[in-house]
C-alpha cells in the first residue's frame, strides 16, 4: 500500500490553487499560502521531486480542435496471452486519441477514453488497434452524448 501524503495547510492551498490555474504567479501563490516566494519555490520543488505534482498542463477543448466525439471503450483481452500486454500498453501510450486508460475489474480488462473527429476516424483507430494487438478478444463502445464534467482536479487530504 502506498503512503498517503498529508499536506499541511500551506501545501493544500498551493495544490488547490495550482489545480485551478497552473499559470498563477509565484507571488499570488505565496500570498495566498502566507509564504515568502522563496519558501513557495522550495515547497513547489519538493512537491515535484516527490512526484505529488506530476506536471503542469493546459486543458484544451477537444471540440474546437476537431475531436467532437468522446467514446468509452471497454477491452476484453485473451487471458492466456499476458506476454502481449506490454505491446498493448505501449500502443495505448503512443496513441494521442486515447486520452485515458485503466486496467479494471468487471466484464472487461481495460477501459479507455478515446476522442475522435468522426465515427469513421474512430472505426479506423479501432481497426489499427485490433491489427496491432492480437490479444484483444473484443471491445465494446459507448458514445458520450453530453459532457457533464471533465477534469483532473483531485480532492486534497487533510493534514494528519
Amino acid at each position: 500500500m502506498h503512503d498517503t501524503y498529508r499536506p499541511d495547510a500551506a501545501d493544500r492551498k498551493l495544490l488547490d490553487l495550482l489545480q485551478t490555474n497552473a499559470r498563477i504567479t509565484i507571488e499570488a501563490l505565496s500570498e495566498a499560502a502566507g509564504l515568502s516566494t522563496s519558501a513557495t519555490h522550495r515547497r513547489l520543488q519538493r512537491l515535484r521531486d516527490q512526484r505529488i505534482i506530476l506536471g503542469d498542463i493546459a486543458v484544451l477543448d477537444p471540440r474546437k480542435l476537431g475531436n467532437p466525439i468522446t467514446l468509452l471503450v471497454e477491452l476484453e483481452l485473451e487471458r492466456d496471452r499476458p506476454e502481449l500486454m506490454p505491446a498493448l500498453q505501449a500502443w495505448i501510450a503512443a496513441t494521442p486519441s486515447v486520452q485515458q486508460a485503466w486496467q479494471v475489474t468487471g466484464r472487461g480488462d481495460l477501459m479507455l477514453v478515446v476522442v475522435a473527429g468522426s465515427v469513421e476516424d474512430f472505426d479506423a483507430l479501432m481497426e489499427r488497434m485490433m491489427e496491432h494487438n492480437r490479444n484483444i478478444r473484443k471491445f465494446t463502445t459507448s458514445v458520450a452524448l453530453k459532457t457533464l464534467k471533465r477534469g483532473l482536479r483531485l480532492p486534497l487530504p487533510q493534514a494528519g
